[in-house]
């Protein structure tokens, strides 16, 4: 395992626990309170698979936390070039649901820490490949790899229907949209005869630049999240 990689996933524990150090604080202070309930939910949604614990803060209100994650692979093509697309999803979120009138309705608020990152890699199996306003031989480029990555802390804003906390189980449903703000990507040459000339580091620079154009659609994330509790 490479440095990097244990240092993010390091990052990713410290936040968990750290989360979950205050998550279990707060259910210790809320235990002795006549309205107080827990649940454990799993679920699915657009940012992957589910597992949730869910907090009562008063008659009405919870906290929720939730651990997202899931991969996902597709082909794509930007400005002629085609590449395999892996989505790596995963995210620690925690949010306040509200049940504005007693029932069933709520609106939920909070944030997430955002992990979720996109792989590019480009195909390579034809002769020759336009790189931003150029074309060169596939020898000359090698390959096209790059990453897009959002803000490590993402505000969510949604709506939903079902108590994740009543009697024994509930199915619960979540519409929202998460803002993970503008995306930095990063996309380079690797292996080709020419991956050090300047020529191909200009056109790949263009090249990225349409990687961000595309990559902008993602900057506002909508979130359709369907879950299952069980409160004890």
């Amino acid at each position: 395992m490479s440095k990097d990689k244990f240092n993010k996933i390091a990052r990713r524990v410290i936040k968990l626990l750290s989360i979950s150090a205050f998550f279990y604080t707060v259910s210790v202070l809320m235990s002795s309170n006549s309205y107080a309930g827990t649940a454990v939910g799993v679920g699915g949604s657009t940012l992957g698979y589910q597992v949730a614990l869910s907090q009562s803060l008063s008659e009405n209100v919870n906290l929720k936390l939730s651990y997202n994650t899931a991969s996902q692979s597709f082909d794509g093509e930007t400005d002629g070039v085609n590449y395999d697309y892996d989505f790596e999803f995963e995210s620690t979120s925690l949010l306040i649901d509200w049940h504005v009138f007693g029932g069933g309705f709520r609106l939920t608020t909070g944030a997430l820490i955002n992990d979720n990152e996109i792989f590019a890699q480009s195909d390579i199996s034809g002769l020759t490949l336009e790189v931003g306003d150029t074309v060169f031989t596939s020898a000359e480029v090698g390959r096209l790899e790059g990453d897009i990555s959002f803000d490590s802390y993402a505000p969510y804003l949604g709506l939903g229907w079902g108590r994740s906390i009543t009697d024994g189980f509930s199915f619960v449903f979540d519409l929202g949209v998460v803002f993970q703000g503008e995306p930095t990507v990063n996309l380079q040459t690797v292996g080709g005869t020419l991956s050090d000339n300047s020529l191909l580091l200009d056109e790949v620079e263009r090249e990225e630049q349409e990687l961000q154009d595309d990559a902008n659609d993602f900057d506002v994330y909508p979130v359709v999240s369907l879950g299952l509790f069980y409160s004890f």
